[in-house]
């Protein structure tokens, strides 16, 4: 059966990452491409999957990381896939001169969808991972249907090596007054903010911790899913690292009981 096939080991065939290019372009532009990598079939049945999430959960947004068994879910080839693990451990070595501290990706499936997906346009935000792989599995595209693009302000920081600067920065520039200004077309303008429309089929590579970013709002009625695979966190011992991962669950929360 194809659902089989596509739980292999061989369910996403091999292909060739330039990493000199990808590498570059994330740092030209803030993003490099790999396009037309990930196969129809697969994104098939990764839409037959959130549909049945959705249909089980209300048709409200959802998201899944390891804790939630996303690695028991369809998207597990592409967790697994050798060339998409070389790529983000060869751009981490690139962007932080050193080998990463181990070879664990951080996968997370997002789904926007309901009034609760509305809610999450718009935050903008650092990750706490070196480099981030984002996979589209579904992206709006109906007439007059907004599509949700990524926008991105390309490397507006540095790394930052101290775990406290890091976590004290991410407070004031995740604020929820910071996050109207960044939304806003002047502040897009003054500083390059980039939007990124997404194919599925392509997988999109930034440096997560050094871009501020977030998604356009989609309709309530529209779904729109993406895999992101994390790469890389500096400062994952540290005790204030625990505190950061505490506040952003509470954050999800009020999200998901907001009014």
């Amino acid at each position: 059966m194809e659902t089989d096939a596509l739980h292999g080991p061989d369910a996403l065939s091999g292909f060739e990452v330039d990493i000199d290019a990808l590498y570059a372009d994330m740092n030209r532009t803030g993003v490099g491409t790999l396009h037309n990598v990930i196969p129809p079939a697969f994104l098939e049945q990764m839409r037959r999957f959130v549909g049945e999430e959705l249909e089980r959960r209300g048709g409200q947004y959802f998201g899944l990381d390891r804790a939630d068994g996303v690695e028991d879910s369809p998207l597990l080839p592409v967790i697994r896939h050798p060339d998409l693990n070389a790529a983000v451990r060869a751009l981490y070595e690139r962007g932080m001169g050193k080998a990463p501290p181990h070879d664990r990706l951080f996968p997370v499936l997002r789904v926007l969808a309901g009034s609760i997906g509305v809610r999450h346009a718009h935050l903008y935000h650092y990750d706490s991972y070196v480099v981030t792989a984002l996979v589209p599995i579904l992206i709006p595209d109906r007439p007059n249907e907004p599509p949700g693009h990524l926008v991105m302000y390309p490397n507006l920081r540095r790394e930052r090596h101290f775990m406290l600067a890091n976590v004290l920065e991410k407070a004031v520039m995740e604020s929820k007054l910071a996050r109207k200004l960044w939304r806003t077309g002047w502040m897009q303008r003054a500083l390059g903010a980039r939007i990124v429309p997404l194919t599925p089929g392509n997988v999109y590579f930034f440096w997560g911790r050094r871009s501020l970013h977030a998604n356009e709002a989609c309709l309530p009625t529209s779904v729109r899913c993406t895999a992101l695979l994390h790469f890389g966190d500096p400062h994952e011992n540290s005790p204030l690292k625990r505190l950061s991962q505490s506040l952003h669950r509470r954050s999800l929360k009020r999200l998901a009981h907001a009014r």
